[in-house]
């Protein structure tokens, strides 16, 4: 390889790492609920759990979770940290997909595959979050790799030692392929790849295609060996295996039944996600935004025609029928187009343009061919810096689904030496730990905020009040300061007692400082007086008795940990207790404190 193709090499790889570590911590702006599970699987790996297959949520194969698990150990559990591994696994397919395109097609479709790999969107946005589905990229790759260095080898005569390189080559293609589908569900159609094209080789190869057959039969017999004990469980327990969760497979299910349209129609803006459309889920992509530009556009659909034309050549048929099948997950599934079942494409979408690129650099070189070519690279450069790192993070489903105002908030007291505490106003499915797709708001803050000298508190407090005895802050994510009369903590506590405001930018919340409690005292004492529902001091104990009795019939049935209703019972027994002594509304005042752990977090 000559020298200048070894520093545009080294250049792509040290600018695919700074666009994959920049901002590391503010974009994504927060953590999604899909990373939240993520690193609470990985953490059970690193912790010493082992498992081929992870039942939480809706399921997950679980090759990359032992990757990360090294990230945990050596690194922590930050969020730079947690998503290391992302930008590691889209270094390693950078670098493979590019020995692939070098091995199949020359230096240009390489190094034009490793500068689309660096640049675009959608491998940048899956280079910089915590996903298992990451994983399938490299793997795939490998395998693909290993099949043509056997090819390759397998041209010489098969008692030679580069013959038997190829035997072996063929086996790692299959561990590799084995290994994918260990890596994501999406992964499942690779081997049909390696099927297809032992059927294109049959039919266009008669004269070769036993020399072919035995290294795909190989690569094939040793990925079904790897793929056993992954399918014997699934086969074992198929309620984990949960493939129709929000009816994504409805387009399959219609298919079976007879009914076309839906896969048309899903097939269709499969297709068109790399020129007309984009995934409609905003979690990876701006919506809207497709993946290649016009200009990106048109040289894909030049180098699909390119090899489409040259199908007779092996390597040009492999990547076309990788590409498509690569998208039969995608089509066969919805929303679509979907940037995440589609990952397989990875491996050779970006060969294409450069096979382009590569056929109009043989007819015609010059300072205006590469001029244009390096105002395309810096474009598209330009286009992806400015739409994920300033257009993405701000749109505002972003900042909802990736929980953008409790990261700030996190941000903030992580910075701010005030050890007061920190109560947390989250809607209620950040708080019931039985909504089946939501992580509590807990889960989150052990990531985003490293902070053990800073009591925390999580409520609604739409419908629910938290009062600290003393000093603290009340934070109310994803609001600005002139919204918070909304909400009842403020309006009636907070406001009158002169808070101290930290206004966060781009309304991503507010926190205030305060002391209420003695503005708590004359409102439980007048509350008491105006309730329909008064202690009597000559009824006793028994007048609160009934409160008691609905607070341990709640032990016995609430999903509420035995911790938090445990030391409730406790108040309740100090509180009719006090009553027996005639201590009156004071006692009702150090009952009513929740800095103790009444309200705390629930572990």
């Amino acid at each position: 390889m000559s020298r200048p193709e070894w520093v545009a090499v080294i250049a792509l790889l040290l600018l695919a790492f700074a666009l994959r570590t920049i901002d590391l911590t503010r974009v994504p702006p927060g953590l999604h609920n899909d990373e939240v599970i993520e690193t609470n699987i990985a953490e059970t790996v690193a912790g010493g759990r082992w498992a081929i297959f992870f039942p939480e949520d809706t399921g997950s194969e679980g090759l990359h979770y032992y990757f990360a698990a090294l990230f945990i150990r050596l690194f922590g559990d930050t969020v730079y940290a947690l998503r290391l591994p992302a930008m590691a696994l889209s270094l390693i397919s950078m670098c493979v997909v590019w020995a692939l395109a070098r091995r199949l097609f020359g230096p240009i479709v390489a190094l034009s595959a490793l500068a689309g790999f660096a640049i675009v969107f959608w491998p940048l946005a899956f280079g910089r979050i915590i996903s298992h589905t990451i994983m399938e990229v490299p793997v795939a790759a490998l395998s693909a790799y290993f099949f043509w260095r056997a090819v390759g080898a397998s041209r010489r005569r098969a008692h030679t030692a580069s013959g038997r390189r190829a035997w072996r080559m063929w086996a790692f293609s299959g561990v590799w392929l084995g290994l994918s589908i260990y890596a994501y569900t999406a992964a499942r159609i690779l081997p049909i790849i390696f099927l297809a094209f032992g059927a294109y080789v049959w039919i266009t190869r008669r004269a070769e295609w036993r020399r072919w057959w035995k290294g795909i039969a190989l690569t094939l017999a040793v990925a079904a060996v790897i793929a056993v004990p992954l399918a014997a469980y699934l086969a074992q327990h198929p309620e984990v295996d949960d493939l129709d969760f929000f009816e994504i497979d409805r387009p399959l299910v219609e298919l079976q039944q007879g009914n076309f349209a839906p896969v048309i129609r899903t097939t269709l803006d499969t297709l068109g996600m790399f020129a007309f459309t984009s995934d409609p889920l905003p979690y990876y992509t701006v919506p809207g935004r497709p993946v290649f530009e016009p200009v990106g556009a048109l040289l894909l659909a030049l180098g699909l025609l390119t090899g489409l034309r040259r199908w007779r050549r092996p390597e040009y048929a492999f990547v076309v029928l990788w590409f498509f099948l690569s998208l039969v997950p995608g089509m066969l599934s919805e929303p679509a187009p979907n940037s995440t079942r589609t990952l397989g494409a990875q491996v050779v979408v970006f060969m294409f343009p450069g096979i382009a690129i590569a056929a109009l650099l043989s007819r015609r070189r010059g300072a205006i061919v590469y001029v244009g070519l390096a105002a395309l690279f810096i474009g598209n450069l330009a286009w992806t810096a400015h739409d994920y790192f300033t257009v993405w993070p701000a749109i505002d489903a972003v900042r909802y689904w990736h929980n953008a105002g409790l990261k700030a908030i996190a941000d903030r007291v992580q910075a701010d030496p005030d050890t007061s505490p920190v109560v947390l106003c989250l809607p209620d499915e950040m708080i019931d730990e039985r909504k089946p797709w939501w992580k509590p708001g807990w889960q989150h803050m052990r990531y985003l905020l490293h902070r053990p000298d800073v009591p925390l508190r999580y409520y609604n407090c739409v419908d629910a009040m938290v009062f600290i005895d003393g000093p603290a802050r009340y934070a109310i994510p994803d609001t600005g300061a002139d919204a918070l009369d909304r909400f009842p903590i403020y309006a009636q506590f907070l406001a009158t007692a002169d808070p101290t405001l930290v206004t966060l930018p781009e309304r991503l919340g507010v926190i205030a400082r305060a002391d209420i409690s003695t503005e708590l005292d004359p409102y439980l004492v007048e509350q008491a007086g105006n309730s329909s529902v008064a202690w009597a001091p000559e009824a006793g104990a028994e007048a609160l008795e009934p409160i008691v009795s609905k607070a341990r019939e709640a032990k016995e049935s609430s999903n509420v940990s035995d911790r938090v209703l445990e030391r409730l019972a406790r108040d309740l027994d100090d509180l009719l207790e006090a009553i027996e002594e005639d201590e009156g509304p004071d006692v009702i005042r150090r009952a009513s404190d929740a800095v103790d752990g009444s309200c705390g977090q629930v572990n």
